[in-house]
């Protein structure tokens, strides 16, 4: 409190009034018999020197500390707290998305190609006995000139919409825990044709682009020291584990060309989208993370013939229908899978090790049109509507019912199989170093394998013990890199199967792809890149061009489109050996 500066004026008037009551007395001597007013003068004398005295104490005492109240200003009043973000506004910031759409220029390479009638001779060796008649369709009767590739199978320019979705993601804080609530919902975008069935003369589904859900879409949990756990329809651990090795995503040259692809065709079995899974996540330790990631078959058949209850498609990618038989889910349908990657990432390295199962895979229709004589074998009569009698392995019954009600049929189909139905395995090793210099290098070692019985082993196309990867990106300045690719697939025990032009006597059922491709970025978002590719097939194998996530894919298969199959191969034309090559210019957009 300032009692100081306070008391010197009130002493100043005390003492003022003081000086006047004093006159008062004197001049009040006369008036000393006034007995009861004397009395007064006196009380209030005594009073003004009580309260002389009172301030001389304050004088004499030290100066206090003016109050921090007083001294400071008073502190400015709270800022209100900011209004809570609209749900609108923070549901908008949860859309991401990619555009990517290319102009494409490819041909199947498979010009000049003749297909041959093969036959042993006395020592056994396979040797050509004649050319195989017939045109484009299929149906000319043997006299007619040597059968050659139908269609437009040279270079054919085309617009392609690669790897293109649109999602929204966020996640709910779970009260005040330290766990969220996640969630994600993918659309795959067919630009450059719009919504629609992804269908093609050789692979038919009912899957259509552009429908919400289509692409990683899951809910979930994560925390923040344990990781996290989703439920939905999304890429297994197997495929995720190398994606960074991967510079020609989406483009001419994709690694999974080769990776992953069990069919040497252009559906990658062990790359793709998984339907109602559960995963988890780890967080990192040290640098080590796992995910693990199990699917449940949810099939009543005990050959997973159908499509697993809540789907439109076969599990393997395919409709009902899209191989060599009946309608059913013959040409890669699968029960339960099983992923599981582990990571270490310390400095510029970075490894995993990757392992996934299908389980009793449905390949029932591989060895029908697989043109090998084994097959053949499998069987006698037949030819002209009669009834055939046929190997365990084979389904006669069925067979022989059609012939029966369908008398034709006999002539222009064969038997499917009972029992192709086995356990699929893939296992791989990746690494990756990004050096000092701008230069990244990657490489994968594959192993496919499926378990069938030793009856069936001439036709088993899955098995193949040796794939490489290698790539290499160049960072030629801040915004322009350059990457070069080459895929290796080595050979398979069986005959790769469906060709058109197979030849028994070969033994280099192999492949390899080799890709290049520029890439210049405008900014963080938006980057132009020039892409080329060729994949070069040996012996009977037919590795296509641009597997993947490409909406376009150039295959080995020519233009005929006759739905006749047998194993003297007037089936679907694949041929075997082709050497496919593009060219590819497109725009990526990243949002």
């Amino acid at each position: 409190m300032q009692i100081r500066s306070k008391a010197r004026p009130m002493l100043a008037a005390f003492a003022a009034m003081a000086t006047i009551l004093a006159g008062v007395g004197y001049g009040s001597a006369a008036l000393a018999d006034d007995s009861a007013l004397a009395e007064q003068v006196k009380i209030l004398m005594q009073r003004v020197e009580d309260l002389t005295k009172e301030v001389q104490s304050l004088k004499k005492q030290p100066a206090a500390a003016p109050a921090p109240a007083q001294v400071a200003a008073a502190a400015p009043a709270a800022k209100p707290a900011a209004p809570a973000e609209p749900k609108f506004d923070a549901f908008l910031k949860g859309i991401y998305g990619v555009l990517d759409v290319s102009f494409d220029d490819a041909t199947k390479g498979m010009n000049g190609m003749v297909a041959h009638h093969f036959g042993q001779d006395a020592n056994g060796n396979w040797v050509v006995t004649g050319d195989k008649g017939g045109n484009c369709s299929e149906l000319a009767p043997a006299a007619a000139p040597a059968r050659t590739p139908c269609g437009r199978v040279g270079y054919l320019p085309a617009l392609s919409t690669n790897k293109s979705q649109i999602g929204i993601r966020g996640s709910h804080q779970i009260g005040t825990s330290n766990t969220n609530f996640i969630y994600q919902v993918e659309t795959s975008l067919g630009i450059a044709s719009g919504a629609d069935l992804r269908t093609s003369n050789t692979r038919q589904s009912n899957v259509v682009t552009g429908a919400i859900g289509l692409g990683d879409t899951f809910v979930g949990l994560q925390g923040k020291d344990w990781g996290r756990v989703k439920v939905g329809s999304f890429y297994s651990p197997y495929k995720k584990a190398t994606d960074v090795m991967n510079p020609f995503s989406g483009m001419l040259g994709d690694y999974a060309v080769v990776m992953g692809n069990s069919g040497g065709d252009n559906r990658v079995e062990f790359g793709t989208r998984l339907n109602h899974s559960i995963a988890y996540e780890s967080s990192k330790w040290s640098g080590f993370s796992f995910d693990l990631l199990w699917s449940p078959g949810q099939n009543r058949t005990y050959d997973n013939i159908i499509q697993s209850e809540g789907a439109g498609d076969c599990t393997g990618g395919n409709m009902p229908g899209s191989g060599n038989l009946m309608i059913g889910c013959d040409d890669g349908g699968f029960g339960d899978a099983f992923s599981v990657a582990l990571k270490y990432e310390f400095g510029g390295f970075y490894g995993t090790a990757a392992y996934e199962v299908h389980k009793d895979v449905n390949r029932n229709s591989d060895g029908i049109g697989a043109n090998n004589p084994s097959y053949g074998n499998l069987y006698t009569g037949g030819p002209g509507g009669t009834a055939i009698n046929c190997d365990p392995n084979l389904d006669c019954a069925t067979f022989n019912d059609l012939v029966a009600e369908f008398p034709g049929y006999g002539g222009v189909a064969s038997p499917g199989y009972l029992t192709d139905i086995g356990n699929e395995t893939a296992l791989k090793v990746g690494v990756q170093y990004k050096f000092g210099i701008p230069l990244t290098v990657s490489a994968i070692w594959e192993r496919l394998h499926r378990s069938i019985p030793a009856a069936l082993e001439f036709q088993n196309e899955r098995t193949r013990n040796n794939a490489t990867w290698f790539a290499a990106t160049y960072d030629l300045t801040g915004n322009d890199n350059f990457s070069v690719g080459w895929a290796h697939a080595g050979r398979t025990p069986g005959d790769p199967g469906g060709q058109h032009n197979y030849n028994p006597g070969t033994t280099d059922d192999s492949a390899n792809m080799y890709t290049a491709a520029w890439k210049h970025k405008f900014d963080k978002q938006l980057y132009w890149y020039v892409d080329w590719a060729v994949t070069v097939n040996h012996g009977n194998v037919h590795y296509d061009l641009g597997a993947g996530g490409r909406a376009l894919t150039t295959d080995c298969h020519d233009g005929t489109h006759t739905p006749v199959t047998d194993y003297s191969s007037f089936g679907p034309t694949t041929w075997g050996g082709c050497r496919i090559e593009g060219f590819s210019t497109g725009l990526n957009y990243k949002f």
